[in-house]
């Protein structure tokens, strides 16, 4: 493992956007992660996990700790269990699932990142999620070293190398479905930012390979129709708003109003509400706002819940515009937009 300083991780991340890392390492391995764990705890610095880059926004003023990024890829297949890293991409978790004759994860095909960045956001599609094939998920609890002392000194523990001393101080648990507090595009690994996802277990069914080939065909081309593949974007920015009158995303407004803006959702799409959630987009592109600017970054005009970067962006930019998007949307609605990506740094 090597440890490097000042990498840009813009460089890292699908948006193209975001300063510096002051120390940054690649790990493969749970000895290495447990020795980035070791030079962080040292340094008494923050730690940032870093998969595939996408659904994070990072600082101009990049991240004033340790990023460590996952590369760890290797995935087994055993009946109907796909046991993979957290760093395995999705996208081959997709790939040899079909390959295998499993059905279950179809609908990830082409979404960006990793198998653990998916599970910690819930990562979902087409009216499905992580939720209903995770089995299980292995992960370790970093604690907070500016709390607590995990060692006497800060040399060895009676004779005992720091990084054995080191896992054995740590909280490395296996966590089942129920203990995951898995909701929307949220989860037990997302409320804990100091959780590292080290591998998975997804459970699928059996299928027939060439109807799930044919799935993940018509998903893809889906995805290629209503998506920006254009421009660097960080995949959806803003989360689906819950409408029920009762709850903080819909402000209060009166059942009349609820009302109303499914009927014009219905009429205007051709499509049915389901489970209460009307899309971001929806509301955004309502609000007028596809093609709006500030800087580099633009309100997609092919998807209105996209911000892209046409070239130069900045983390500022996108943040300036996420303001302008939730303001117009709260003020046109009554609804207030909750963003699903990540903020680094800030």
């Amino acid at each position: 493992m090597r440890l490097q300083k000042n990498v840009s991780l813009a460089l890292y991340t699908t948006l193209k956007v975001g300063g510096p890392a002051r120390f940054f390492c690649e790990v493969t391995r749970e000895e290495e992660i447990l020795e980035a764990v070791r030079l962080a705890k040292e340094k008494k610095l923050p730690i940032f996990v870093l998969g595939g880059g996408s659904n994070i926004l990072v600082s101009d003023k990049g991240f004033d700790g340790v990023v460590i990024r996952l590369r760890n890829s290797q995935l087994v297949i055993r009946n109907l269990d796909i046991i993979c890293h957290g760093g395995c991409q999705l996208s081959k978790a997709v790939s040899e699932s079909v390959k295998a004759g499993l059905t279950g994860l179809e609908w990830a095909a082409g979404i960006p990142g990793t198998v653990g960045g998916a599970i910690r956001g819930n990562a979902g599609a087409f009216g499905s999620s992580m939720m209903e094939i995770v089995h299980s998920v292995k992960a370790i609890k970093i604690p907070n070293f500016s709390k607590a002392r995990l060692f006497p000194s800060d040399k060895q523990v009676v004779g005992i190398p720091q990084s054995q001393a080191l896992k054995s101080q740590l909280q490395i648990t296996n966590y089942k479905l129920q203990n995951c507090k898995f909701s929307y595009r949220d989860s037990i690994f997302k409320q804990n930012p100091n959780f590292i996802i080290i591998s998975a277990v997804l459970r699928l069914e059996k299928g027939k390979k060439e109807e799930s080939e044919k799935r993940v065909k018509e998903i893809i081309k889906q995805r290629k129709e209503a998506q920006p593949f254009d421009f660097p974007s960080s995949g959806s920015f803003f989360k689906n708003p819950l409408l029920r009158p009762a709850t903080r995303d819909f402000g209060g407004q009166a059942q009349a109003k609820y009302k109303k803006l499914i009927k014009e959702f219905e009429t205007d799409t051709g499509k049915k509400l389901k489970d209460g959630k009307i899309p971001a987009g929806y509301l955004i592109e309502r609000a007028g706002l596809k093609g709006k600017k500030i800087g580099g970054a633009m309100v997609s005009e092919k998807h209105a819940n996209f911000i892209v970067n046409t070239g130069n962006a900045t983390a500022e930019n996108v943040v300036m515009l996420a303001a302008i998007v939730k303001t117009r949307v709260r003020n046109k609605f009554g609804i207030q937009l909750r963003e699903e990506v990540q903020m680094v740094g800030f």
